[in-house]
């Protein structure tokens, strides 16, 4: 049996929409058109329940708590007026809350009922009718990206409803393998019983081929993941020859995007990577799947649909980078439409994987191949440190930005290192939550209990590491100048020091000085400062 978040890969339900509540907490037994709402509560457990016709607000309250007592997998609406936040106006707050609490999934649909029926239960049953219809809905797919095999796998994999992985099929699995012009090309993914397993089987053989063969003969077998980590690490005068090939790949570099980067603080180096590797699958297709959820960019050109935004992925440096690309600039609604969707993506897959501890920045929108580096560095800047918010975007107003360019001068670098020489020279883990504090105070107009609430921390807490600070500099915090000289100064070395991991705070990488006592040179030695304690765990000594 397969859960909701599986059962929208099959082919039929394409435009069967999710709204709200999880689409992986209950299992699929059925599916059956429902007249009238007030039988929800006597439907069977992981029913898939269609209602016939709209449902008031008050009214949908009711059916989306009847559904979820009766242990329903999902309640489809039909015929409902859309809001201008992309949901129907029907779904309210409490629907929403019910919907999450008791573990149904709300979605939405129009056109053929009875096909969609039909469709559900196909999938449900894993009659030869449904095995039949992946493999021509695969055919489809991984005939469209041909080529690259990181996308032929997602693409059988959609149509499958399995995970299909580029490597040798391993015990209990099914395999595929085709020679290709840089090699053997291999996938696996699990076997299935019957009907499904022949599928599995089927659509494997095709998508070797597909990965293998490509669609241009002239075209090289490469995936656009690995390229488009290529074109992020690469050297800038590399960029031309390979925006070249993300062409012949059809990697869109020539758009405007916006990059998302997603972190694993919770697992240690040696485990990031293959976890890293499945969030990637699953957040793609998440992404892919929230069709509309997407609000349309504001340009002065004909409005964009939610399906022209194309989504891509690469690991780079224990990190996935994932990338939105418009075909016009997206504005300041597809910003805000990417951080909503990044915040949704993130609390997903936080209860699907709560050990990876996943953080998350947002870049703003950049155009072309050096745009895709440039959103790619100014998510890794906006990557959540410590605690609180799990997800952040790189300020709007370029304000950080701004800040880099002004720190990256060697007088900048010196006044800072001046100004905070003596809370630089306890080191970087002791200095950095002190920074911190301060700027969090400077922030919230010297108020100790607003900064406190924003940090996360005690006020008395707070209160000592301010006299800490003053004690160590002399500085007058009632003075304005002397504070917006300070508000610099933190804003700036750690916007350098997020954007510079491999550097603690307050060292220059380009010569050897020394700041507030502490030598620095091409090498320092010290701990990371994007690794460093966050400010609710750091003490001062």
């Amino acid at each position: 049996m397969a859960n909701i978040l599986e059962l929208l890969s099959s082919p039929g339900l394409e435009a069967v929409r999710p709204l709200v509540g999880p689409l992986d907490a209950v299992e699929v037994t059925g599916v059956r058109l429902e007249p009238r709402p007030d039988r929800l509560a006597a439907i069977p457990a992981g029913t898939v329940a269609v209602l016939l016709a709209p449902v008031p607000g008050h009214l949908l309250d009711v059916a989306v708590r009847d559904a979820a007592a009766a242990g329903a997998a999902a309640l489809v609406l039909t015929g409902v007026a859309e809001a201008p936040h992309g949901l129907p106006a029907e779904v309210t707050a409490t629907a929403r809350a019910l919907a999450e609490r008791g573990r149904v999934a709300v979605l939405y649909a129009e056109g053929d009922l009875a096909a969609l029926v039909v469709a559900v239960e196909r999938a449900v049953a894993g009659s030869a009718a449904d095995a039949l219809a992946r493999v021509a809905a695969a055919a489809r797919e991984v005939t469209a990206v041909a080529g690259d095999p990181d996308r032929v796998a997602a693409a059988a994999g959609r149509a499958l409803g399995v995970p299909v992985e580029l490597r040798a099929a391993g015990p209990g699995e099914e395999g595929g393998v085709a020679a290709g012009p840089d090699g053997e090309i291999r996938l696996a993914a699990p076997a299935r019983p019957g009907h499904a397993g022949t599928a599995v089987r089927s659509v494997l053989a095709l998508a070797a081929l597909a990965a293998a063969g490509g669609g241009h003969g002239d075209v090289p077998v490469r995936s656009r993941g690995r390229l488009l980590a290529e074109l992020l690490v690469a050297p800038q005068d590399q960029a031309a020859r390979l925006a070249a090939r993300g062409r012949a790949l059809a990697l869109p570099v020539d758009g405007w995007h916006i990059a998302l980067r997603l972190e694993a603080g919770g697992l240690d180096a040696s485990n990031r990577p293959k976890a890293l590797d499945a969030v990637m699958s699953q957040a793609l297709t998440l992404l892919r799947t929230w069709d509309g959820a997407t609000a349309a960019p504001s340009t002065a050109s004909a409005p964009q649909s939610a399906d022209s935004v194309q989504w891509n992925a690469a690991l780079v440096d224990d990190a996935l980078v994932l990338l939105s690309t418009w075909p016009a600039d997206p504005g300041a609604d597809g910003r805000r439409a990417t951080l909503a969707r990044a915040r949704r993506v993130v609390d997903r897959l936080a209860g699907l994987r709560p050990e990876a501890g996943l953080r998350c920045g947002v870049g703003s929108p950049h155009r072309g191949p050096l745009g895709i580096r440039t959103s790619a560095r100014e998510a890794r800047a906006a990557v959540p440190r410590g605690t609180g918010p799990t997800v952040a975007a790189h300020d709007a107003v370029g304000l950080d930005r701004m800040l880099l360019e002004w720190y990256a001068s060697d007088t900048a670098r010196e006044a800072v290192g001046e100004l905070l020489a003596p809370v630089l020279a306890l080191g970087p883990e002791r200095a950095e939550p002190l920074l911190r504090t301060l700027q969090g105070y400077l922030d919230h107009n010297n108020s100790p209990a607003r900064a406190a609430d924003a940090l996360h921390l005690h006020r008395n807490a707070v209160g000592a590491r301010i006299r800490k600070i003053v004690q160590l500099t002399g500085a007058d915090l009632n003075e304005p100048d002397v504070r917006l000289a300070l508000q610099l100064a933190c804003r700036a070395g750690l916007s350098a020091a997020r954007n510079e991991p491999t550097t603690p705070l307050g060292t220059t990488t380009t010569s050897s000085t020394t700041i507030g006592g502490a030598a620095t040179g091409s090498t320092p030695s010290g701990r990371a400062t994007a690794d460093g304690p966050s400010p609710g765990r750091g003490s001062v000594r």
